[in-house]
C-alpha cells in the first residue's frame, strides 16, 4: 500500500467511524458502537502505515516541510476516529441522549438509520447500484450486517437480502423513501 492509499484509506474510515458512532448514539444501539471500537485497530494500521511512508520520504528540510500537510491529515484523521470511538464507548457504558438532543439530532438535515430488510421488499436481491436507481433519492450504505458478521463501506455490487439490516446517511427525505421501500411497501 502506498502512501495516497493509506492516506485515503484513513480519511475514509475516520469518515465511516464517525457516521456508525453517530448512528450508535441516536439508535442506542450497541453492536454499532463495537463496530466502532473494533475499527480503531485498522485506523492504527493506517495511520502507521502513513507515517512509515512519509518517514521513508523524507531526505531533506525541504521534504520534511512538503510533507507536513500529510502528517497533519493523519493525525487530524486518526483524532477523528479516536473521538468516534469515545462517543461509541459511552453507548457501550450504557450512557444515553437527553430525549431532546436525540429529538434535535434526528431533525438534521441529513442523518443516519438502521433499516430492516423485511420479507417482500422491493429491494431484496437488487444491488446497492441498482437499489439506488429504483428508489429515486439519494443515499449511502455505509454499513451491512449480515446474519453475524459485519460488511463496512459495502460496494456497490452488493446484493440486498432478506434479514440484512442496512446502516444509511441520506436526508430525512431520502430516508422516510427508503425506508418504506426497504421494509417491503410497495406504496
Amino acid at each position: 500500500m502506498n502512501v495516497k492509499d493509506a492516506l485515503k484509506g484513513l480519511l475514509d474510515l475516520s469518515s465511516l467511524m464517525l457516521d456508525l458512532a453517530y448512528a450508535s448514539v441516536i439508535h442506542d444501539n450497541s453492536e454499532l458502537a463495537k463496530q466502532v471500537v473494533d475499527l480503531e485497530a485498522s485506523i492504527n494500521e493506517l495511520r502507521d502505515a502513513v507515517l512509515v511512508h512519509m518517514s521513508v520520504a523524507v531526505r531533506s528540510m525541504s521534504d520534511a516541510e512538503r510533507s507536513l500537510s500529510v502528517f497533519r491529515a493523519a493525525d487530524i484523521a486518526s483524532m477523528m476516529a479516536y473521538e468516534a470511538v469515545e462517543v461509541a464507548r459511552m453507548v457501550l457504558r450504557g450512557l444515553r441522549l437527553h430525549p431532546k438532543l436525540r429529538e434535535g439530532l434526528m431533525e438534521a438535515e441529513e442523518s443516519v438509520d438502521i433499516i430492516k430488510v423485511h420479507d417482500g421488499s422491493v429491494f431484496e436481491g437488487l444491488t446497492i447500484e441498482e437499489a439506488l436507481m429504483i428508489s429515486g433519492v439519494g443515499f449511502n450504505v455505509i454499513a451491512i450486517k449480515s446474519g453475524d458478521r459485519w460488511i463496512i463501506n459495502p460496494d456497490e455490487s452488493h446484493r440486498i437480502m432478506r434479514g440484512e439490516i442496512l446502516v444509511v446517511r441520506g436526508t430525512r427525505e431520502a430516508l422516510e423513501r427508503l425506508r418504506t421501500l426497504v421494509e417491503g411497501d410497495l406504496g
